[in-house]
């Protein structure tokens, strides 16, 4: 047994649970300080303790010497709902081992069907966006990274496969519901944006697209989340296909247009009506009056499915599905690799 990996697993696992090591001693009959020294690697649980350390963790025992695949060294860079409330350490630590956990079996089935990732190619688009050009660099850049992922002018349907087609590593990870995103860009790893599971579908494609213009955008003296919005807006809803579903100039929009928009574009309705006043198609005053009026109609409640509708990234769900209907693995492999969309794919049974 290695000691040191053991400790790793422990401390993954505990992170993963959102427990405190007094929480973890608390449930598993142990003092803290042995807690902390098993995830230093200073001492071994013997088997009674080991067991009560896999049931307090929901992990199977053999998760605790599993080798050591994926260890993110970067600090994440995270965004909250309220820019100025920190996410708790219990909370980021959370997210830190729920991401590491993804990567981990996303790297298994990779090399189960012996497979290369593929890294994200950031360098020729990576953009300095100029204080009296704002807009049309940020245009600009929103075409490159189009023309770049071969999308053309029509709406994206899924951000996040896209994303990941295009080499980065996109992660659901369970969080507060004020939590918007994080992102780790890792030197080993890459650059890896983390969303909130169950978030609405347009919040998460938004965040995903904010994340990508932070990514993308080399920040001098500008506002960076007034940048990352406008390149969010820019790649979701593009110039020239918005302009000819509306027209360059109007000056009233019904509510069932506006539901139209939201649907074909998968953002919300203040996005698309922000947009629209960037774009010069509407004025601030018009913008105002039509959201008022939109709200007021009711008609853009929305259903339980609706409300609980929301993307997910299918690169590691296609190719377990592959692995299993080949025969490479088991569905019980392929459940563990899948996790928490396992239920999706194979049933609840």
């Amino acid at each position: 047994m290695n000691n040191d990996e053991f400790g790793i697993r422990v401390k993954q696992a505990r992170m993963f649970a959102g427990l405190s090591q007094q929480e973890l001693a608390d449930l598993t009959g142990v003092e803290k300080m042995t807690v902390s020294k098993y995830e230093s690697g200073k001492i071994c649980p013997n088997s009674t303790h080991l067991i009560a350390l896999s049931k307090a963790l929901n992990v199977p025992v053999d998760y605790f010497f599993r080798k050591i695949r994926v260890s993110l060294t970067a600090e994440p860079r995270y965004r909250m709902v309220n820019p100025h409330r920190k996410l708790p350490k219990k909370e980021l630590d959370r997210i830190v081992a729920q991401t590491e956990e993804c990567l981990e079996k996303r790297a298994d089935i990779l090399d189960i069907l012996r497979i290369n990732e593929r890294e994200a190619d950031i360098t020729h688009l990576r953009t300095s966006i100029r204080k009296y050009y704002f807009h049309e660099d940020i245009e600009n850049l929103a075409e490159n990274v189009r023309s770049a992922w071969k999308l053309g002018s029509d709406p994206i349907e899924n951000l996040m496969s896209v994303t990941e087609n295009n080499g980065f590593k996109i992660v659901l990870v369970n969080g507060p519901e004020d939590f918007e995103a994080a992102v780790f860009m890792d030197e080993n790893i890459g650059t890896v944006i983390c969303l909130r599971r169950g978030a609405p579908k347009e919040r998460q494609r938004f965040s995903l697209a904010h994340e990508l213009g932070h990514v993308f955008i080399n920040h001098t003296d500008h506002d960076p989340e007034a940048e990352a919005n406008n390149f969010a807006a820019a790649l979701l809803i593009p110039k020239a296909s918005i302009i000819e579903d509306t027209g360059v100039k109007r000056n009233n929009i019904e509510p069932e247009e506006l539901l139209l928009l939201r649907k074909k574009y998968g953002v919300s309705v203040p996005s698309i009506l922000a947009r629209m006043e960037t774009l010069g198609i509407i004025t601030a005053q018009v913008k105002k009056d039509t959201e008022r009026r939109f709200n007021a109609s009711g008609i853009g409640k929305r259903s339980k499915q609706e409300m609980f509708d929301s993307e997910e990234p299918r690169m590691v769900k296609l190719l377990v599905m592959r692995a299993v209907a080949e025969g490479i693995i088991t569905s019980n492999k392929g459940r563990e690799l899948l996790g928490d969309a396992a239920p999706a794919v194979y049933g609840t049974a």
